[in-house]
């Protein structure tokens, strides 16, 4: 059951999509990266403990980070965890850029062969940080990435994961890749990505983030049946009584539950249920999250709004409706 919530009194601005706005001290390390400063950076990275953390500023300090003084610094240091990972994380990146978040049937042979040399690098700095360090998720999380764009399957793909909740035991980040992975369009099957997902979900402590596996899980879903069957088909899935069942089950033992705290991934798990929610229409439901997000300081993320178009704008839109429609004045 979805709880009542308020609508703000006044306008509403455009969310804050920065994804590190949770953590002021990574804009040193990304300003940092970007004066080509490795010591700062790799001060700054030795100070944090939580892997999830260190995933989302990696992230961060990647995007920060050009390509050339990331090859220099492991140059240098051809042993550091953090270089080799750093180098590979910029090498994925420019190759699904290369790629284009385009379907597999529209990707040229040369975009394909330019995703495929960058992701081969990566995958073998990886390997050798990995071998050296086991122990340091980040480099396992950019091995599932790899594992799934060269299409290394199923298998190698769960070994790889295997790995990295070893160290960190249900690692939301992991999971979330898995879902991914665990698609069709990936060789996967609607039943294995869902039933992990609920697997996860269950697995996991009331108020943990885990929960939005099964809200990204339907947008997957979601997704693939928009491409084959067309959009009155894909928001009649997303209205299917035993869709929205097992998404409010999945909210009310996340980010909904009152043992819920703003840890990292907070925003984008309430990102995913809201437009899980405001696609099938479910109002009510959907302005619990975008309630959540506004009161946090009035966050989002683009994912999964991009997959809409421009995230910012699909949001506020989304977001508007929800606020009109799903709450009771």
């Amino acid at each position: 059951m979805i709880a009542a919530v308020s609508a703000p009194t006044a306008a509403v601005p455009a969310p804050n999509v920065d994804s590190l706005a949770a953590f002021p001290s990574a804009r040193t390390l990304c300003a940092a990266a970007k004066a080509r400063d490795w010591w700062t950076v790799n001060a700054g990275f030795d100070r944090i403990t939580d892997p999830a953390e260190h995933r989302e500023v990696l992230r961060g300090v990647g995007l920060a980070t050009d390509r050339g003084f990331a090859e220099e610094v492991f140059a240098r240091e051809p042993t550091s965890a953090l270089a080799g990972t750093l180098l590979a994380w910029r090498l994925i990146d420019d190759g699904w850029s290369i790629r284009s978040g385009s379907w597999a049937r529209n990707v040229s042979g040369e975009q394909w062969k330019g995703f495929h040399e960058h992701l081969h690098r990566a995958e073998q700095l990886l390997i050798e940080v990995t071998a050296r360090h086991p122990g340091y998720t980040s480099a396992w999380i950019e091995r599932l990435h790899t594992a799934r764009g060269l299409s290394l399957g199923q298998a190698e793909a769960r070994r790889r994961y295997e790995a990295v909740i070893k160290v960190a035991p249900r690692f939301h980040p992991a999971q979330s890749i898995m879902i991914q992975q665990l698609c069709p369009k990936w060789s996967g099957s609607f039943e294995a990505m869902h039933g992990f997902a609920v697997e996860c979900t269950k697995a996991s402590p009331p108020g943990s983030v885990n929960g939005a596996l099964v809200a990204e899980a339907h947008i997957e879903h979601w997704l693939l049946v928009d491409r084959d069957d067309g959009g009155r088909a894909a928001v009649a899935y997303l209205k299917r009584s035993d869709v929205q069942q097992e998404l409010l089950w999945a909210a009310g033992h996340s980010v909904l539950n009152p043992a819920c705290r703003p840890v990292v991934g907070w925003v984008g798990a309430h990102c995913s249920f809201a437009m899980a929610f405001s696609l099938a229409e479910n109002y009510p439901a959907a302005a619990a999250h975008f309630q959540a997000l506004y009161a946090g300081g009035n966050l989002a993320e683009e994912s999964p709004w991009n997959y809409l178009g421009d995230a910012v704008t699909q949001f506020v839109t989304h977001r508007s409706r929800a606020f009109q429609k799903g709450i009771r004045r």
